[in-house]
């Protein structure tokens, strides 16, 4: 990419000091060729320094890099040897060397082709993403051939039509006569190949239907571009009828004025891959086509009118009758730009979608960006029509859509089971008031967003507490039963030797009976770490008990009557049993308690209730740790848990899960 990068600059700047020459010959020039030096500043000179600025600006953009090859190649190349040609065909006419540069000059031409047709296909990201985009992307590098054939075939070099048609035929030097049956269906070919720019604007709009909203805006912007200037450059073909026949705008002056919008075009580049922030893109494109279709239908309508009046007059349309004609036109048009508002502004953010349906969008997408702020606020920020929005989820920066200036129109808590992850803050509506539909689907996107946070963070929380458990096993194994089972070893090749020497006594038997029994309690402390066999065999209550009763601190436990004999599924006792065991480790660790008091109760849910006489703490200044997975859990089984504690007052942990009895 470096290389190509090297290159690319290499060629902008010969592009501009080719521009710059052709310039100054133009100035130069007498009598002055007007519509040359228009030509030159409308179109070449805006199209390589929108190329020259965004590739300075955007040095890994493709779609900077075609801009400026396209340009180069195709414009200023071509103007400056257009500019050197027809002044020596004046001095002196035709040379040998013209033919030559002009073969080059056809070349160079079709390949600057190519890369404004990729430009268009490609844009904004200049990569081929479709099968078909692929193929297009390795047949306009063909399209040298055909304009080779062309060459060969006829007699004289096959130009540009429009730049040299006015001048004598240019001797060909590489014709080759065997080939001429092919020279008259091979001279159009040329000034065909610019259909390869229709062909990448199909592309442009299928990728359009098919790409993310951030790069539907890229491509708003240079449609938008195209359209305005095609638009605007046929206005003066339109009124130049209702004038005066014998009026000076006429000929290459209304060719001239016509190319001026032709500027918009590289601007509209520059703004679909700038993207200000100073500008909502969405507003002014949906304004710009609102008005701009508003304008053309006026006009066409205008000239229809005028023309007919001015055919059964027999004369050219009196100021009176166009100044009444303006004023009726213009409201009439009153009614149709709410009409045209609405298909601009679908045309810009979409149907206005449910909030299932902008909820489906949304998950669709993220497999797509990844970028969860950011996607979120674009995504609230389309579907809502605002005028900015900003996503906030710690720890993650805040991201934002639009511009955000002023206070928030609208904000909406991303909460999930009482817990509140984030925000987002709403600017006001592009048009109208907030409305009940605008909260309701900004906050299901809420609602979503959420959940997805939830659970991203639980599967985050389940694989460090995995990690965290398989260490905890790997280091009680290597610190306890490994290093005893060594000694053990260590001590029987001992005993071993004895026996030979025939110094062994039963003293050694009974030692190495008694590393072997603690050996097996180090063992069963450990498995009852992981599952204590107690709470399999003998049920919830039992295994409480049995913990309980191990412990440093007087525990009372109370059950509801027939608790001790009912039995429920694996995961639910399994929860309840670890729920209580955290809860005492931390009444052990953090609460100096003298007492605690165990109360397990059964009814539609279970309950589990863990309190303690100890110094109490403050939940929100404390990190939860263990009570986070005790909650992911519970959760897991549809259950919650909370926590009620104050600085001197004692602790009070409580759980609850849905249960069904049986095992």
């Amino acid at each position: 990419m470096a290389a190509v990068h090297r290159f690319t600059w290499v060629v902008a700047i010969l592009g501009s000091v080719a521009l710059v020459a052709a310039v100054a010959l133009s100035l130069a020039t007498r009598p002055l060729p007007a519509s040359a030096i228009q030509y030159l500043f409308t179109v070449p000179v805006p199209f390589i320094a929108a190329g020259v600025f965004l590739l300075w600006r955007h040095p890994g953009n493709r779609s900077a890099h075609l801009l400026v090859l396209g340009t180069a190649g195709a414009m200023a190349f071509a103007a400056l040897l257009e500019r050197v040609i027809k002044n020596r065909v004046a001095e002196s006419g035709t040379e040998p060397w013209m033919s030559w540069a002009l073969l080059l000059e056809s070349l160079v031409m079709v390949l600057g082709l190519a890369c404004l047709s990729l430009l268009i296909g490609l844009f904004p990201s200049g990569t081929a993403e479709t099968s078909a985009e692929r193929r297009f992307a390795k047949l306009v590098w063909y399209m040298p051939i055909p304009v080779l054939l062309a060459q060969l075939a006829n007699e004289s070099v096959v130009v540009e039509p429009v730049t040299y048609g006015q001048l004598d035929p240019f001797p060909n030097p590489i014709y080759v006569e065997a080939l001429s049956w092919l020279g008259p269906a091979t001279r159009p070919i040329r000034s065909a190949l610019g259909v390869v720019i229709i062909v990448g604007l199909v592309l442009l709009m299928l990728r359009y239907r098919r790409t993310n909203p951030a790069a539907r805006r890229q491509i708003r912007w240079v449609a938008l571009g195209s359209a305005g200037a095609i638009a605007l450059g046929v206005v003066p073909f339109i009124i130049a009828p209702l004038l005066d026949p014998n009026s000076y705008l006429h000929g290459d002056l209304l060719l001239s004025i016509g190319s001026f919008p032709l500027v918009l075009i590289p601007l509209s580049i520059v703004m679909a891959i700038e993207q200000p922030e100073w500008l909502d893109t969405d507003e002014f494109v949906s304004k710009s086509v609102t008005y701009g279709a508003l304008s053309v239908g006026i006009f066409v309508i205008y000239g229809a009118i005028a023309a007919g009046l001015g055919l059964a007059a027999g004369a050219r349309l009196p100021l009176e009758v166009a100044i009444i004609v303006t004023a009726v036109l213009a409201f009439a048009f009153q009614p149709a730009r709410a009409w045209l508002q609405g298909i601009a502004d679908r045309w810009v953010f979409g149907d206005r979608p449910t909030p299932i349906e902008a909820i489906a969008d949304f998950d669709r997408s993220m497999s797509d960006t990844g970028n969860l702020n950011g996607h979120l606020a674009e995504t609230v920020r389309r579907s809502a029509r605002l005028a900015w929005v900003e996503v906030d989820i710690p720890p993650e920066p805040a991201v934002a859509s639009g511009q955000p200036h002023g206070d928030a129109a609208f904000t909406a808590p991303i909460r999930h089971e009482a817990v509140t992850y984030g925000t987002i803050r709403c600017g006001p509506k592009l048009k109208g008031p907030f409305r009940t539909e605008d909260g309701d689907l900004i906050a299901a996107l809420a609602s979503q967003t959420a959940l997805i946070v939830s659970n991203a963070r639980l599967a985050a929380r389940i694989v460090h507490a995995q990690e965290a458990e398989r260490r905890r096993l790997e280091r009680n194994i290597h610190d306890g039963a490994q290093q005893e089972l060594v000694a053990l070893v260590a001590k029987l090749g001992l005993a071993r030797a004895r026996v030979k020497s025939g110094g062994v006594d039963e003293s050694t038997f009974i030692e190495l009976q008694r590393d072997a029994g603690n050996i097996l309690k180090d063992l069963r402390d450990l498995a009852q770490g992981i599952h204590p066999s107690v709470l399999t065999d003998g049920g919830l209550v039992e295994a409480v008990e049995d913990r309980c009763s191990r412990l440093p601190i007087d525990v009372v436990v109370e059950t509801s009557p027939g608790l001790r004999s009912q039995r429920f599924n694996d995961e639910v006792e399994g929860a309840a049993y670890f729920f209580v065991t955290e809860g005492l480790t931390n009444v052990l660790k953090h609460a100096n308690a003298t007492a605690a008091r165990v109360a397990i109760h059964a009814d539609a849910d279970l309950e589990i209730v863990v309190t303690d006489n100890g110094g109490g703490f403050e939940p929100e200044r404390t990190a939860w740790n263990g009570l986070a997975g005790l909650m992911d859990r519970f959760a897991a089984l549809s259950g919650d848990v909370s926590v009620a504690a104050e600085d001197g007052s004692g602790t009070v942990l409580q759980g609850r899960i849905p249960i069904a009895s049986g095992p």
